[in-house]
């Protein structure tokens, strides 16, 4: 479980990612929807999954185990997870020799069908990032 203020090494890129898929939404619109533009953002192929390659790997291991890691998760993570223990189960046929941590690492790198985000998740990032961006310019003498 995320611990409350806790960044990620890849977080940056994700609220980049996030922050130019939602521009990019926006500007295909004929009418501005915005929050069709944060469904479409959550719903869009990613560079990597959002996590970390320590967390993807404890709950396959859970899940390798045999027991529930699912608890309090909600339906988004859950479907995340599945596709990366898809992915694991399948990788692993193929290359017995590996360690898990490997083929975690090449998994959790590759493309993700979607963000496994919910929109609303997708909003507060974006509405983040734009603040922090603001208040970065503002600071640094522009208007």
């Amino acid at each position: 479980m995320k611990k409350k203020n806790s960044i990620s090494d890849f977080d940056r890129e994700k609220r980049a990612f996030l922050l130019r898929n939602f521009r990019e939404a926006i500007a295909r619109q004929s009418v501005i929807d915005k929050n069709k533009a944060f469904h479409i953002t959550a719903q869009s192929p990613t560079p990597r999954f959002w996590v970390s390659e320590t967390r993807a790997a404890e709950v396959v291991g859970k899940l390798l185990a045999g027991s529930d890691p699912f608890a309090r998760m909600l339906p988004e993570k859950i479907e995340m997870y599945r596709e990366i223990f898809d992915r694991f189960m399948s990788l692993r046929k193929n290359r017995k020799d590996a360690s898990i941590a490997e083929l975690i690492f090449e998994i959790v790198n590759d493309e993700a069908p979607r963000s496994y985000l919910t929109w609303q998740t997708v909003r507060s990032i974006v509405y983040r990032e734009q603040r922090r961006i603001r208040e970065e310019r503002r600071n640094n003498g522009w208007k």
